[in-house]
């Protein structure tokens, strides 16, 4: 019998209320684990800044605290996205771009600090030093983390592999822009998807960015032989993708 792994993607849009976006969080993840047509998700995953920027937030702290309890109340895997990040460690007026990472029993398992911010739009955020994988011990499997520009690097997708991933999660806010210069979410996939011979998944953000751009979606999924086997189009929706992780 295979090993499979229910990934549940939220594609959406992004606000800079923070309430604004918890709700709308909340909402799809009660419509996937309640929905009868599809199987639900074992792990969901958001978009990067799908948490918010204002107010900025201490990890842990009532957000995650929050969060963490929609975890445990369905017993899934949880990366509801990215937000900023205020940490003591940090000059004032600096912060991290951090994803945190719940498991079924709404524990705060890891929190991801984007290491590669996107200099000179990010200047306000510090970068991480410590790559983030982790266990789905009831798969016998890992995955990897990472945060938007950091996948332009291969050397991150390569080390997340080193570490065990054989499922690499990374979380966009990419702009129509972007993918002019023909660096989209599509093609990355299946370059380090076909690299690392992993899953990789990849969420984007859609609709307006707040600073007069447009998100474009197109989150997908890509196969251990870097393969496209699911895109999504540029309009919000959710999408729960079946993972066979005996092709890793």
């Amino acid at each position: 019998m295979g090993r499979y792994l229910n990934v549940g993607i939220i594609q959406m849009p992004v606000s800079f209320e923070l309430e604004k976006n918890l709700k709308y969080i909340t909402e799809k993840v009660d419509e996937m684990m309640t929905n009868k047509i599809y199987h639900p998700p074992e792990i969901i995953v958001g978009v990067e800044f799908g948490i918010g920027v204002d107010p900025p937030q201490t990890i842990p702290g009532p957000i995650t605290n929050y969060l963490g309890q929609i975890a445990k109340k369905y017993g899934i895997y949880f990366i509801p996205g990215s937000m900023r990040e205020v940490n003591p460690s940090l000059k004032e007026g600096y912060f991290y771009n951090a994803a945190p990472i719940f498991n079924p029993d709404g524990e705060l398992i890891a929190v991801y600090r984007k290491m590669f911010p996107w200099y000179p739009a990010e200047d306000i955020y510090a970068p991480g030093s410590e790559y983030v994988v982790f266990d789905i011990p009831e798969k016998d499997t890992k995955v990897g983390f990472m945060i938007c520009y950091d996948a332009m690097f291969p050397e991150v997708a390569r080390n997340l592999t080193l570490l065990g991933a054989e499922v690499i999660i990374g979380i966009f806010f990419d702009p129509y822009e972007i993918k002019q210069f023909g660096l989209s979410t599509t093609s990355l996939s299946q370059v380090r998807a076909g690299e690392n011979q992993a899953y990789v998944v990849y969420t984007n953000a859609v609709g307006p960015s707040g600073y007069g751009t447009t998100l474009y979606g197109e989150s997908c999924v890509a196969n251990p032989i870097g393969r496209s086997v699911w895109e999504a189009d540029s309009i919000p929706c959710v999408c729960t993708v079946t993972l066979d992780l005996d092709l890793v």
